[in-house]
């Protein structure tokens, strides 16, 4: 999962709404509010979560990861459903 999935956010996103993904996600999965049987769980994906945000926010780290990534016009299939949808995508293959 690359950093853009694990916040649920596209790749052509504003900061704004990097920031708001990862507030939104840190409130459900951090650690204090888990229980004690899923607390290893929690920490674990908030650690991920923090990293992938560390990345985003920051524009040179965030332009390094993207040249790691296939070119813009070569949308992986989360950016695909995050922009059209399961539907669309769905609708896409039939009328080709």
């Amino acid at each position: 999962m690359d950093h853009y999935q694990r916040l649920q956010v596209t790749r052509d996103a504003d900061p704004e709404v990097i920031e708001k993904a990862y507030r939104a996600l840190s409130l459900k999965h951090h650690p204090d509010r888990a229980s004690e049987r899923d607390q290893r769980r929690a920490t674990r994906q908030m650690q991920r979560i923090n990293e992938s945000y560390r990345v985003l926010r920051d524009p040179a780290l965030r332009r390094a990861y993207d040249r790691t990534l296939p070119p813009a016009g070569h949308a992986s299939a989360w950016d695909q459903f995050m922009s059209k949808g399961l539907m669309g995508m769905f609708l896409d293959r039939v009328t080709r």
